[in-house]
């Protein structure tokens, strides 16, 4: 995937006269205002650049402002998986199959607003809207108080780990009952690791991207081959280093 802009928290947005705002539902809009989402998933591209206004799903209210930096996609699910401390959807959500929201719409420059500046929702909007004059001059005038408080600068905000992946270089593997473990050389079928629940099983040409998919799940599961050679799913019942 070739590399893009992430964010830019370094300032707000030169200008303070917005007219369009995107709505984001819970818990995302949150997580993109604390600076640790900084990739809005989305079922399709966007033309949108520059600032914009947040809008937080159900509420009435703007929360914040952002720069649309760029529009990527549509990804592979190796992208969305390797980049998941950028857009903060969890496994129980991409590796669904009907999951659409694979394109990311870069955003930086984040703003929360000192208070919530309620605006006129018009029928049919679901994803931009057109603000109107008395929210748009009052979201101008606490951008200017920003502006002015922080004296062009906002504290730089970095995307912190939501959950701690399992790490590949201390030699920890997932164990089943029968102490069977998740073996590079055995686990490999025709090349691939399968692991994930069952029905939603995902297949990683790499041990160490499987591995780290492993780490991530509340109890690991993976399929390999029991003593007469047929495959199945196994559970982990502790991680340990591999004999």
């Amino acid at each position: 995937m070739e590399k893009q802009p992430i964010s830019d928290h370094s300032a707000t947005p030169e200008t303070t006269d917005i007219g369009k705002g995107l709505i984001i539902a819970l818990p995302w809009v949150r997580k993109i205002l604390r600076g640790e989402k900084v990739w809005e998933m989305r079922s399709s591209h966007t033309s949108a650049r520059g600032p914009i206004a947040l809008i937080e799903k159900g509420s009435g209210t703007i929360v914040g402002i952002a720069n649309i930096l760029n529009s990527i996609g549509p990804l592979s699910f190796d992208e969305i998986f390797q980049n998941e401390e950028k857009h903060r959807v969890g496994p129980k959500i991409y590796t669904h199959k009907d999951f659409k929201w694979n394109y990311a719409w870069l955003l930086g420059q984040v703003t929360p607003l000192t208070e919530p500046v309620t605006y006129r929702h018009k029928s049919g909007a679901v994803i931009w809207v057109e603000l109107d004059s008395v929210s748009r001059t009052e979201l101008h005038h606490q951008l200017t108080k920003i502006r002015l408080t922080s004296t062009n600068e906002l504290p730089v905000r970095t995307a912190v780990p939501s959950r701690q992946r399992a790490p590949v270089t201390d030699l920890r593997v997932p164990f089943a009952r029968d102490d069977s473990w998740f073996c590079k050389e055995v686990c490999s079928r025709s090349g691939h690791y399968t692991v994930g629940e069952k029905g939603f099983e995902q297949s990683f040409s790499s041990y160490e991207s499987a591995l780290n998919y492993l780490g991530k799940m509340s109890a690991a599961k993976w399929r390999r081959p029991n003593a007469n050679g047929n495959w199945g799913i196994v559970s982990a019942v502790r991680w340990d280093a591999p004999e």
